[in-house]
């Protein structure tokens, strides 16, 4: 589905995975220093959003003289992902999005990105070296899967009302807490569907 790419500062796929993003989506948003590795690997972002202490203030004039829009938030409440999901969503309200660049580094950074989908009440899909994370909502969703494939709900605090189907250990309107419970499941086939109707619920899916 085309959209919204962000692209964090972490660690970043093989070019031909990053390629294959970058021509799915129409528009293209570089979280502070990862503007640096786009611009190595001969890609134009159209936004750049941070607090932008991982730019000098040449690099952030050659950008805007490239017609790369610069949207500077030096507030520390949030994180550069935070911020770069807010934007995004309302500036286009709708369209799907897409998150890469938050593996490797800090793991606190990690971590930060995964409840940032919670902080924001984003839809948006992270996407790690092996695994698609989502954040649970009270619609239920399908999603495309394989057979035997690990699926794994992480709840952040209690969580309510939990259904899902099409995996091993299938759940209807159950209740998960914050423990060990929801991981380590396995599709049943090529479709699962996921919901829930109170509390902060992440999906995890391994590619």
């Amino acid at each position: 589905m085309t959209g919204v790419l962000i692209v964090g500062n972490g660690n970043h796929p093989p070019h031909s995975v990053l390629e294959s993003f970058v021509a799915a989506s129409p528009v293209i948003i570089a979280l502070d220093g990862a503007a640096i590795m786009l611009q190595q690997r001969q890609i134009q972002p159209d936004v750049i959003i941070g607090d932008m202490d991982g730019l000098t203030s040449e690099q952030l004039e050659i950008f805007q003289s490239q017609g790369i829009k610069i949207v500077k938030d030096s507030t520390q409440d949030t994180s550069d992902i935070s911020k770069g999901l807010t934007w995004s969503q309302k500036q286009y309200p709708g369209k799907h999005i897409d998150v890469i660049g938050i593996d490797g580094g800090r793991l606190d950074h990690q971590l930060g990105a995964f409840s940032a989908l919670f902080e924001c009440k984003s839809e948006a899909h992270l996407h790690t070296d092996e695994w698609l994370a989502v954040r649970v909502t009270t619609i239920p969703i399908q999603y495309s899967t394989t057979k035997s494939r690990n699926i794994s709900l992480i709840p952040f605090g209690d969580v309510s009302g939990v259904t899902l189907v099409g995996c091993k250990y299938s759940l209807e309107n159950d209740q998960l807490s914050s423990g060990t419970r929801g991981i380590h499941n396995e599709a049943l086939g090529e479709q699962i569907t996921v919901s829930c109707q109170q509390g902060d619920l992440l999906l995890l899916i391994r590619v």
